[in-house]
């Protein structure tokens, strides 16, 4: 899972392309596209606007940014004065209240646990830091003493029941109990998918109907550029330069895609990526690459990309299509690759 720290891959991922999507479009002679790149979340995030007057859209995208900060302030758990990293700090202590719109991303992680079968997991925070991922990728890739995975496997297996727990007192107030840093909040792929999400709600707000924006491998897109389609392309896992895919959409949908290729080092020729499995502590091996998940909503496309990721291909495609509104693209190490039949995108190239 990611996090909000500022990574130090960004600079590298600018000069060879446009994190796990390049927007592939040619702006118009009347300049009809407007695109806007800040830092945000520890990542770059894009809005692009079509057919907006200068003076509207800058409120817009400055709104947007207001909002995305504010979901920073909740769910990063780098900042200290998040409460995530509040309750971090004091694992198992007496249950933490919390506001309405942390529970829902906190609610949703946990339910993508229970449905997923444990393949997401938002509570690796301290397995993330043992593999030096809490902020991007290690300067020096190691990898963590065997004995300190066996420790925190050990830890967990105290538990008889997962030890995030999200309830409710008598007032409704929501109550968050983390049981043990083996359980430690890390809500960076949950939380960067709701804030596009509010995002998009805050520019429609402010009057603008279509509207692309992307940010740290997520997207949500509305609308289309003067009745064309938003034309996207999705990274080829092994060569940033190449694009394997794209995809035309309009309307609404948000898209999200996960890689063993976005935050990794190299040990005696083996890939160790931050995507981690729950069940080893160690980074995936279920034969998968890249996937990407289509869904109406950018937090569940960024959750089920990673979930489907950990489960691998068979278990992967099954949990999709069993799954209504959600579409997903797969590409595994063996260069097999997979689409269901609503997701909206063609193959360029195999990996």
């Amino acid at each position: 899972m990611d996090d909000f720290s500022p990574k130090k891959w960004v600079p590298l991922i600018l000069i060879l392309g446009f994190f796990s999507f390049w927007l592939l479009v040619k702006q118009p002679a009347q300049q009809e596209v407007h695109a806007t790149t800040r830092l945000a979340m520890g990542t770059l995030v894009s809005v692009s606007t079509w057919g907006v007057a200068g003076g509207e859209e800058e409120k817009a995208i400055n709104d947007v940014f207001t909002k995305i900060s504010q979901v920073e302030a909740l769910a990063s758990r780098q900042n200290s004065t998040t409460p995530v990293h509040e309750i971090n700090q004091s694992p198992g202590m007496k249950p933490f209240p919390v506001s309405e719109e942390l529970a829902t991303i906190v609610g949703a992680g946990l339910n993508m646990h229970t449905v997923s079968n444990g393949a997401f997991d938002p509570g690796l925070a301290h397995l993330l830091d043992l593999w030096g991922f809490a902020h991007g990728v290690p300067d020096v890739g190691r990898i963590p003493e065997a004995g300190a995975i066996t420790a925190w496997l050990e830890e967990r297996g105290k538990y008889s029941e997962y030890g995030i727990r999200l309830t409710k007192d008598k007032d409704g107030t929501a109550l968050l109990t983390v049981e043990s840093h083996a359980f430690a909040l890390d809500l960076g792929a949950i939380a960067k998918g709701y804030a596009l999400d509010k995002a998009m709600e805050t520019i429609k707000h402010d009057g603008i109907a279509n509207a692309l924006i992307i940010g740290g491998g997520d997207m949500v897109i509305s609308g289309s550029k003067g009745g064309k389609p938003w034309r996207i392309g999705i990274q080829h896992p092994r060569d940033r330069e190449k694009v394997m895919a794209f995809a035309e959409i309009s309307g609404e949908i948000a898209m999200a895609t996960s890689g063993d290729y976005e935050r990794f080092f190299m040990v005696a020729g083996e890939r160790q990526h931050h995507i981690l499995d729950p069940k080893t502590g160690r980074p995936s091996r279920s034969g998968l690459i890249s996937v990407s998940i289509q869904t109406k909503k950018a937090m569940d496309a960024d959750m089920f990309s990673t979930a489907v990721f950990v489960m691998g291909m068979e278990k992967g495609k099954a949990f999709i299509e069993k799954t209504d509104g959600v579409e997903g693209m797969m590409v595994a190490e063996d260069g097999s690759r997979w689409k269901s039949s609503g997701f909206k995108g063609q193959w360029l190239e195999g990996p």
